[in-house]
């Protein structure tokens, strides 16, 4: 917002409304050029810019604007349209070269409430919806932001849209509450109590339990933690907690050397393995490095006019088995034995379920 139109308040006056409403109806009449253009069209114009104004005001700016001899009305249409004049004061060439100005500062503010928004709604396919809650109110008020400055800023809602490849599960109904509570938790790295239904001996069982972290997976919030007395670390689903109650007196147990990262990453084996895979051109050009690498170092090498061999440094975890899965017959694993007989095991017994191909009518 150009501050030569604000009052001391810092809001625009009705004076510099009407001359910034009628500087872009200038604007839009040269743009038409000689074929001109309607007052309805004009009206129209002013409401994706953001303007409330009726018809009424709008043929007000144009006459104001004939009575500048800015504009003319062109000759032979029954319709009334308007044109420039050949005395306009104003350049149609920099009008068509130079966009509306925006001030740096709300140009800076938007831009900022446009990562807001984008980074929101990209989490909101990847994390539960009671991650997100807490970050609402900053949601919110960014959108606003945006809607508030149509004529430039707003036009980019809409144009940035997020999304995954991925079939997405509906998301899990959890209880906020317990959220918070586990949360609270590990900030003050105290022990729960929890009553816990287990889905392998369908029964409700009450525990003790040592937060030790939260992993947001797909459509679920998943209590990583242990039982107060067992070292096995355990992944709880939020979902299947009935009750969950604080105990900030007693301080939670860390088993020694746990990792959280590695233990949410599902790895088959620490450390890194050799991957060698046989791929089709189609992979290759997706995993190309200025695409989406598998790897920030890997190497290519032709085998012949349809495969690749790739060869990476990466982790043998059980996400790297879905993804090989996932792709099907654009790839075959040939390093290192281990996996490949993983994969086959699950294509092998994936494949039986159609090799009758039974006649379901």
């Amino acid at each position: 917002m150009d501050q030569r139109t604000t009052g001391p308040d810092g809001k625009r006056g009705q004076a510099a409304i009407t001359r910034d409403r009628r500087n872009r109806l200038h604007a839009k009449i040269a743009a038409a050029g000689k074929t001109g253009i309607t007052t309805a069209e004009l009206e129209f114009f002013l409401q994706e810019e953001g303007f409330k104004e009726d018809i009424r005001t709008v043929q007000r700016d144009v006459k104001h604007l004939r009575d500048d001899h800015e504009i003319v009305m062109v000759e032979g249409d029954p319709a009334p349209r308007w044109s420039l004049a050949k005395t306009s004061r104003l350049n149609l060439t920099e009008t068509l070269a130079k966009p509306p100005t925006v001030d740096p500062k709300l140009l800076k503010s938007a831009r900022v409430a446009l990562s807001i928004v984008t980074l929101y709604e990209q989490a909101s396919h990847l994390l539960h919806q009671a991650a997100l809650d807490d970050l609402e109110e900053q949601y919110q008020s960014s959108k606003q932001l945006l809607e508030k400055h149509l004529r430039h800023e707003g036009r980019w809602l809409g144009k940035v849209v997020m999304g995954t490849q991925q079939l997405q599960l509906r998301q899990a109904q959890i209880n906020e509450r317990w959220l918070h509570e586990v949360q609270l938790a590990l900030l003050g790295a105290y022990q729960l109590e929890a009553l816990y239904y287990s889905q392998n001996s369908a029964q409700e069982k009450r525990k003790v339990i040592n937060p030790l972290g939260l992993s947001y997976q797909d459509s679920s919030i998943y209590v990583i933690c242990t039982f107060a007395g067992e070292e096995l670390v355990r992944t709880l689903p939020l979902q299947r907690f009935r009750e969950i109650k604080p105990m900030s007196a007693r301080e939670a147990v860390v088993p020694a050397g746990f990792n959280l990262k590695a233990h949410t990453q599902r790895l088959v084996e620490p450390g890194a393995i050799t991957l060698k895979l046989r791929i089709n051109e189609k992979m290759r050009r997706r995993l190309d490095p200025s695409e989406t690498p598998l790897a920030e170092h890997q190497c290519f090498t032709r085998l012949d006019e349809k495969w690749w061999l790739l060869e990476c440094e990466t982790t043998y975890s059980q996400g790297l088995v879905w993804w090989v899965l996932s792709h099907g017959e654009s790839l075959e694993v040939l390093e290192p034995a281990r996996l490949r007989q993983k994969v086959g095991q699950c294509v092998t017994t994936t494949a039986s379920y159609y090799a009758n191909n039974p006649d379901f009518g």
